[in-house]
């Protein structure tokens, strides 16, 4: 009778176990099916879920392109070229520890290009640069930040750019808010900056004429923003889909 009963509450502790892990597979699955992506998105579900959790704690900032600048500069033989970016978007899960580690993700829509030359502009939306109409959109998803000091910091991750994705470190310093302490006001400023090679995302064109160096500046205001919906986040996050 003795071992009978131990063989029952083995078995049952058993079942229980595999009900408990074939729930916890099952819960793992429906989150990473939470959001409905873009077709070739860069930008992860484990992203999304870190930036929907964000702004249900209260630590979403949403970009505000009406406040915030994008730019660019290269040199070449007949002086430095600059130009900018009409349309951005994306957010900011920037968490109040003192740590501030957090995810930014930020997109370009690549056609909204301005130098004030649309001669120039038509060169570079073409396939010899941008190659707009085959890719749509700028992307930068961070995957870490390296502070070093209240204001000041590096900001890591991938950028995508003329369908190459490259590792990318941009400079960062903070107005408006601490490492340490959030803005009351619920605003973040930021100036970020950064250099790439263009040669090394497949524009080549040129090369004789214009620096292969090309400097990446942004302004960004961004504001704190709560409970945003799966579908708000996903839009805010590409011009593709």
């Amino acid at each position: 009778m003795g071992i009978c009963m131990k063989t029952v509450t083995y078995v049952t502790g058993l079942l229980l176990t595999t009900l408990l892990l074939v729930s916890q597979i099952s819960t793992h699955a429906d989150a990473k099916q939470q959001f409905s992506l873009p077709l070739g998105s860069k930008v992860s579900h484990s992203v999304l879920a870190a930036m929907l959790d964000a702004s249900s704690a209260g630590d979403f900032y949403q970009i505000q392109p009406g406040t915030s600048k994008v730019w660019f500069s290269v040199d070449s033989i007949a002086g430095e070229a600059k130009g900018k970016f009409i349309h951005f978007k994306g957010g900011i899960a920037l968490q109040s520890d003192a740590d501030k580690s957090g995810q930014v993700v930020f997109v370009i829509k690549s056609d909204s290009i301005s130098t004030s030359n649309a001669v120039i502009d038509d060169v570079v939306r073409s396939k010899s640069y941008l190659d707009v109409k085959r890719y749509p959109e700028i992307l930068f998803v961070s995957n870490g930040f390296s502070w070093l000091s209240e204001i000041r910091g590096l900001m890591r991750g991938k950028l995508t750019l003329h369908g190459v994705t490259k590792a990318v470190a941009f400079s960062i310093e903070l107005s408006g808010i601490k490492k340490s302490k959030t803005d009351n006001s619920g605003t973040i400023r930021a100036k970020i900056t950064t250099s790439i090679s263009r040669t090394k995302f497949g524009m080549k064109l040129m090369s004789k004429v214009v620096n292969d160096t090309v400097k990446l500046n942004m302004n960004i205001q961004a504001k704190k923003y709560s409970g945003i919906s799966k579908d708000k986040l996903v839009a805010m996050c590409s011009y593709s889909g």
